[in-house]
Parts: structure tokens; C-alpha cells; sequence
């Protein structure tokens, strides 16, 4: 018999954890086949908009405040805000019953805000800028394991993320210095992803569980920017409350390495790891039409600091997320 249980290195992503800015947000898990609450074959197609609002400078596990002190005239002071919001089209073609390929299509929303430095401890002004762009869109196969329990299976991801999101994105245009790489709709960047997962129904019980994991990693990067790694862990639980009704619950855990390179686009006290919460309901509005919903809870977030940071240097923490909301619906035709 099978191994009945496949532990992998990570969930399934959008984008960048935390950059100094509050650039994105830990994803939830909705990749509806890996969990085994797919029954039907055919395309099936997920719109979702997610909402996460980075307001809270951190630095390591405690919280901080920007404040202008000592920064020089004109620096910028991250401590105000970023609200990101994403609207993601993905698709799932099942090619036949082990081979199913996805793409996801995401339009990235963002609006950031900061205050400018007087050079004397205090502020001369604020700044904001926002925009609506395509992301990095995403090709993933998947592969499942033979299987002759119905209740259970086990599979493997790969595929891509691809650079088509604008990556040289201003945040004063006509400067001629791009945004942080964290903060652009795109990383520029082609990134491998691998992931694996297992799921599991428990006979005549209305409960299942199942754990993903995913790891994306750069292959080929541009601008002397280079995203970095990003690892992450699903494990997550369902019960059926009624024909129509599930309930969701998911222990979302992300990993993303400090950003490398040189120039304007590398932010030095980028990367994070994040474990969270999100509970969640799904609704069957019709037999192939479910609606769905997540609340994004942090239990432990941890922020790194900037490693040439010296006493006398101003507190410079990254803006992270208090909770995050994402909404979907799911048509399987």
C-alpha cells in the first residue's frame, strides 16, 4: 500500500511575505483538488480578491515605530502604510484522471504611503502612490499517485512563475529609481516551484485533513535583483456541516529568505516567516458553483532587521499585516 502520508516544504504562495514596506501577505490554501474537495471533472475556474492592510513596523517578534530621528533629509520613513489587494483568476484543467495543469492570472492593487524625513528629527511631508497591474502570472502541472482509495491521495506540483508583471514600477515617476523590488507588481524574476501534498477523508465521518507544501525559488533574475527564497507549509481540516456547507480551517506557515542584489530595487531588511490562522467557510451555491471565504489570523511573525543596522542608526522596522481577508468563487464547468 501507498505511503498514506507525504510531508512537503511548503504551501501554495502569491507573492512576497513582507518587504520594509508591507509589500504582500501569507496566502491561504485553495487549491480545492490537493485538499480532495474536488468531485468533478472538467475546467474549473476560481476568481478570489484578497485584502491585507501592512501597518505594524516590526522588528524580529516586537513590534516598533518608524520615527524621521536621525534619518537625513528626505529619507523616507515607512510608518505609515501599505494596502494591498489582489484580484487572481486562476484556471484547472484536469487532462485526464493523474494529469491536471493550472494557470493563475493575478491583477495586483496597491497603495503605500510614507512619511520624508526634515533631517531634524522630524517631517517635512508625506508621500503616496498606488497602481492596478498584472502580476507574475503562474504555470503549475500536477501530478497524483495511483490510488485505489477513494478517500485519500497523495501528488506532486511544478511549474513556474513567470515575469510578466511590470517590475521597474516608480514610486515617483519620472525619477528614474525604480520602487523596492517588494512593493513592484512583478519580481522580474523566473521562478521554479515544486510542491507536493497529501489529503485524507475519514470514512463514514463528515471529517478530512490534508497537508501541501511548496517551495518557489529564483532560476533566472534581471536589474541585480534577486527575490528570495520562499518556503511554506499548509496543514489544514474540513467538516462538513451541512450538504451545502463546509467548514475551513488552515495553519498557514511561510518562510522568505532576505532579497539579494545591488541597486534600488534590493531593500536589505527584507524577508520574514509568519505562521497564521485562517478559518474559513465554503458554500455550494449550485452543484458545481461553491462560494468561499477566509479570515488570516497571525499567531508568531517574525521580521529580519537590517544586518548593517549600528547603534545611533534609525529603528527601521518592516510593515507587516494584522490580518488578511481573502473571497472566491469556484465554477467548475
Amino acid at each position: 500500500m501507498k505511503t498514506k502520508l507525504m510531508f512537503s516544504a511548503l504551501l501554495c504562495t502569491t507573492a512576497n511575505a513582507y518587504a520594509s514596506c508591507g509589500s504582500s501577505f501569507c496566502a491561504m490554501n485553495t487549491h480545492w483538488d490537493t485538499q480532495g474537495l474536488v468531485n468533478d471533472d472538467g475546467l474549473r475556474i476560481d476568481l478570489r480578491y484578497s485584502y491585507a492592510k501592512a501597518d505594524t513596523p516590526r522588528i524580529g517578534t516586537s513590534k516598533v515605530v518608524n520615527v524621521p530621528t536621525l534619518s537625513a533629509v528626505d529619507a523616507e520613513v515607512e510608518n505609515m502604510r501599505t494596502i494591498n489587494r489582489s484580484l487572481n483568476m486562476d484556471f484547472d484543467y484536469p487532462i485526464n484522471h493523474q494529469w491536471s495543469v493550472a494557470a493563475g492570472l493575478p491583477m495586483v492593487m496597491r497603495d503605500h504611503s510614507h512619511s520624508i524625513a526634515d533631517g531634524a528629527g522630524g517631517i517635512a511631508g508625506t508621500e503616496q502612490n498606488k497602481f492596478t497591474e498584472l502580476g507574475d502570472i503562474r504555470v503549475v502541472g500536477n501530478y497524483k499517485f495511483d490510488s485505489n482509495e477513494h478517500l485519500s491521495g497523495s501528488g506532486i506540483r511544478f511549474g513556474f512563475k513567470l515575469p510578466t508583471g511590470k517590475s521597474n514600477w516608480e514610486f515617483i515617476a519620472g525619477s528614474g529609481n525604480p520602487a523596492e523590488g517588494g512593493l513592484q507588481p512583478g519580481s522580474g524574476s523566473t521562478d521554479l516551484i515544486l510542491g507536493a501534498y497529501h489529503y485524507q477523508g475519514i470514512a463514514n465521518s463528515p471529517w478530512g485533513w490534508f497537508v501541501s507544501g511548496q517551495v518557489q525559488t529564483a532560476t533566472r533574475t534581471r536589474d541585480n535583483y534577486r527575490p528570495g527564497n520562499e518556503v511554506a507549509l499548509d496543514l489544514g481540516t474540513h467538516y462538513t456541516l451541512s450538504p451545502s456547507l463546509t467548514g475551513l480551517l488552515q495553519l498557514n506557515a511561510n518562510f522568505k529568505e532576505r532579497d539579494s542584489g545591488i541597486g534600488a530595487k534590493v531593500n536589505t531588511h527584507s524577508g520574514t516567516h509568519s505562521l497564521n490562522l485562517s478559518p474559513g467557510l465554503s458554500l455550494a451555491l449550485a452543484p458545481k458553483t461553491k462560494l468561499y471565504g477566509f479570515v488570516q489570523l497571525p499567531i508568531y511573525q517574525y521580521a529580519n532587521s537590517d544586518p548593517n543596522w549600528a547603534p545611533g542608526d534609525p529603528v527601521v522596522g518592516q510593515l507587516t499585516v494584522p490580518w488578511s481577508l481573502s473571497v472566491g468563487i469556484s465554477q467548475t464547468f
